[in-house]
């Protein structure tokens, strides 16, 4: 497998961080550089393990600030780069490519190449050059890494934004034909529109070989590729309607229905097997757990506080209900979900959750709706919020994001809420920061 070098991201990822820390961050790293200082250096090998352990399972940057303290830290724990995609634990799953606003889309030359990633827990920005996207548009952002597509020959990167490794995936318009074998035919301008919609869910196994399972929502099937692979290989089965999809432990975890009255399920979609991946195309994959239609109006799958959850309308459309995918799994229907905490849940075509303590306009324990296309108990272009604790509704902002410009001036939410639509980050007419 070959994990290349990406000559995407061109900056020095421990030097950038490093420098954002300030002044006082600056010299007390370099005094913690001299061992003769600190016998912080001299920490046992297997302690030193477990400290670093526990603070990249927190986050990625922390984990490299961890390592800059002094070279013998350096030295005695692994470095990121060069395994930036081929290790999971090395995926920025926190971070959120974080678009600008005033139509300064990624890739925008006023941007100079740079784009900003904004961490949902802590409300860190760090700020990356990826020159990449002169000719490149983003599809998902599996674990923090970017699913790219090249605009002219549709080739498939993940890139690691932080290190700069990438690895290459067949073009994506080699799954047409295949679609075609299928019945289904699908005419040359209709491609591009056929593969905007996707969720990404990236696994790797024991020989480092990096797979990704695509869902592709306007075909209502899955596809996926491995690393070496000329082709994408899609599912002979399709579902009845991809409505909602969400990686999470390198499967791809979706709702199948969910308009209206129409019963659904989730369903579970793992990785091909080594021993056996001509399967993986003709084998439907297992139900987790039917969704009660009289009580879960349509179904949206997020996670949250590392827990699975369902999240929809209730009968009557009125308030927002949340299970457990777990509660629904053990036949519980009776228990709805009403704490989650300081988070804030953003549902749109892609689900989020942020710390609130970092939105100022969006309180803890609650939900956003960004209600592109209408529906609910506001209009379109909205973004209605529900208190899970005394289940009110409010507006989080007077405008309409869709069909008018945006009122100045923009908040952090109103960022975030474009996060949920990956279409926002491709194209310079971007409907909720465009200018008046």
């Amino acid at each position: 497998m070959r994990n290349v070098k990406a000559k995407m991201a061109t900056h020095e990822m421990e030097q950038d961080i490093s420098l954002q820390q300030g002044g006082t961050s600056r010299r007390l790293s370099r005094r913690l550089t001299d061992p003769a200082q600190s016998t912080w250096a001299s920490l046992h090998t297997d302690l030193l393990d477990l400290i670093a352990s526990r603070v990249l399972a927190s986050d990625l940057l922390d984990y490299v600030r961890f390592r800059a303290v002094c070279l013998g830290w350096r030295v005695m724990t692994p470095c990121p780069r060069g395994r930036g995609v081929v290790d999971p634990c090395f995926h920025p799953r926190q971070w959120m490519m974080f678009p600008e606003g005033d139509g300064l889309y990624p890739g925008h030359p006023a941007l100079l190449g740079y784009v900003r990633f904004f961490n949902l827990s802590t409300g860190t920005f760090v700020r990356v050059r990826l020159p990449c996207f002169r000719n490149h548009s983003v599809l998902d952002c599996p674990d923090g890494l970017l699913l790219l597509r090249d605009n002219k020959s549709t080739a498939i990167r993940l890139l690691h934004p932080f290190t700069g490794d990438v690895v290459l995936f067949p073009p994506l318009s080699s799954i047409f034909p295949q679609l075609a074998k299928l019945g289904c035919f699908i005419s040359d301008s209709d491609n591009i529109q056929y593969t905007r919609f996707v969720r990404g869910s990236v696994s790797v196994n024991l020989a480092g070989t990096v797979t990704m399972m695509l869902g592709l929502g306007r075909l209502d099937r899955v596809a996926y590729a491995s690393t070496g692979d000329r082709q994408w290989t899609p599912t002979s089965w399709k579902m009845k309607h991809l409505y909602s999809a969400l990686p999470l432990g390198g499967s791809l975890y979706v709702v199948d229905g969910g308009w209206g009255l129409e019963p659904s399920r989730v369903l579970r979609i793992d990785p091909p097997e080594d021993s056996n991946p001509s399967s993986w195309s003709v084998i439907p994959p297992q139900m987790v757990t039917q969704c009660p239609v009289e009580l879960l109006r349509s179904p949206e799958l997020v996670e949250c506080n590392s827990e699975l959850l369902l999240v929809g309308y209730d009968s009557e459309h009125s308030k927002i209900v949340l299970f457990r995918v777990a509660d629904l799994l053990n036949g519980v229907t009776t228990i709805q979900l009403t704490s989650i905490g300081d988070q804030a849940l953003f549902i749109g075509a892609c689900n989020m959750a942020v710390n609130s303590k970092f939105l100022p306009s969006v309180q803890g324990n609650s939900i956003a709706i960004v209600n592109e296309i209408g529906g609910g108990v506001m209009g379109r272009g909205t973004l209605p919020l529900y208190d899970l604790g005394n289940s009110t509704w409010l507006q989080v902002f007077d405008g309409n994001f869709v069909d008018s410009p945006m009122p100045r001036p923009y908040s952090l939410v109103l960022h975030v809420t474009t996060c949920c639509h990956r279409l926002f980050w491709n194209s310079g007419d971007i409907l909720c920061f465009k200018q008046g």
